[in-house]
């Protein structure tokens, strides 16, 4: 956990800032200690600066703020550093309290500064201080009341939030709007089709040996030779610098050994699964994200079976990555009943673990402090799981381009 000695402890988590396609634009940096209009604007600044684990976090992408008046003059005057890397956002409620002058010097900095509504009605600004907002941020059903369209610059990046069903993200989707925040994700409709894609098959076959714990190296290899794509994919990447071993690993026999069964069935399992994903890659990325939490909360309180937790993680996210519905999944894949009952129901401790890090995306506080996990474990998982998603995603893609060249 991120820790500073003159403060207390601060829980950290991120809300994905995405466009239309999922591809995530900022995250907003919010924590447990924050209330529901402003944060701590110097402190969570200092934290996304200075702590490894917050940077990781935000995974090189800017990090939305929620700010206020004082907050900000407070950054202008006493932290004097280029600020390229933060949308500071202000409250409709306290829009005209700013001074134009105090956003422009945050914004020569490299700020950009937005405006959230606390209403479906925009307020009167300060026509200085409105050519100034870059970014309107507003609650999904604000933008369809059908009130704010004649106020909306052309310049202004639009930020949806609550945007937790299909039917108003559909509909946002018509008004225009640029990017969204909220629950939902684009789970494929069980209408759509019937049976599993050919092109698809062998990440199943693939994921239906590796989520049995029981299956011998031998089975492990043979399924792996058979797609020499993804066996030279997997030794390129035990031989990069994501693990930087003192010798050449030439054969899987040989990474069992340097890496152990478990960690060489997931990592195998990640990489078939990122040659087959057809969505963003930062819907993967919440999937490595989700898997590695859910196993750390296994590792942590020393139950058997890790993987199967990993697993999970990556199961209950496989019908967005590969874009077929679940149930055309499920019907092919004879899973484990402790990883269909996990995704399915969140029974057990791998549902239970499954949920926890669910509830972190969603930065459900209150559901985290009532989870079967104390919130600092929580959050160590947390950070932990989005530093390894990130390493390992950058490793992969840097194996990608050195194929293309």
């Amino acid at each position: 956990m991120a820790k500073r000695p003159d403060i207390p402890s601060i829980c950290f988590a991120r809300i994905p800032v995405c466009d239309r396609n999922y591809n995530v634009l900022a995250y907003e940096l919010v924590s447990d200690l924050q209330t529901s209009t402003s944060g701590n604007l110097p402190e969570m600044i200092a934290y996304a600066l200075t702590d490894p684990a917050i940077s990781d976090l935000l995974n090189q992408r800017p990090a939305l703020i929620l700010s206020e008046e004082k907050m900000l003059a407070q950054l202008s005057s006493q932290m004097n550093f280029p600020l390229e890397q933060f949308w500071l956002i202000c409250s409709s409620d306290q829009i005209n309290q700013i001074p134009p002058a105090l956003v422009k010097n945050l914004k020569k900095r490299g700020a950009r500064f937005g405006l959230h509504l606390n209403s479906d009605r925009m307020p009167d600004i300060d026509k200085e201080l409105r050519t100034l907002i870059g970014i309107l941020r507003a609650p999904g059903e604000y933008f369809l009341s059908g009130s704010l369209e004649v106020h909306i610059e052309t310049h202004w990046m639009t930020i949806a939030t609550d945007v937790d069903s299909k039917s108003l993200f559909e509909q946002l989707n018509i008004t225009g709007v640029n990017s969204i925040q909220g629950a939902y994700l684009p789970h494929p409709e069980e209408s759509i089709i019937k049976r599993f894609p050919s092109n698809k098959l062998i990440a199943l076959e693939i994921l239906n040996q590796l989520s049995d714990i029981n299956v011998p190296l031998e089975d492990l290899e043979k399924l792996i030779i058979q797609d020499l794509q993804l066996y030279y994919k997997l030794l390129r990447f035990i031989n990069s610098a994501y693990y930087s071993f003192n010798r050449k690993i030439n054969s899987i026999k040989e990474a069992l050994i340097y890496l152990g069964l478990n960690a060489l069935r997931s990592l195998t399992l990640v990489i078939a699964l990122s040659e087959t994903c057809t969505q963003s890659p930062d819907l993967f990325y919440l999937a490595l994200t989700r898997a590695r939490m859910s196993e750390l909360l296994a590792e942590a309180r020393g139950w058997p079976n890790a993987s199967i937790f990993f697993n999970a993680g990556l199961i209950s996210l496989l019908d967005i990555l590969l874009d077929i519905p679940m149930g055309v999944i499920l019907s092919e894949l004879p899973l484990n009943t402790a990883i269909k009952n996990a995704v399915l129901h969140y029974e057990g401790r791998t549902g239970a673990a499954l949920q926890c890090a669910m509830y972190y995306e969603n930065v459900d506080w209150q559901k985290i402090e009532d989870s079967q996990f104390e919130k600092d474990l929580a959050h160590s998982a947390y950070l932990e799981a989005s530093r390894w998603a990130t390493a390992l995603q950058q490793s992969l893609m840097a194996i990608a381009d050195s194929q293309e060249c």
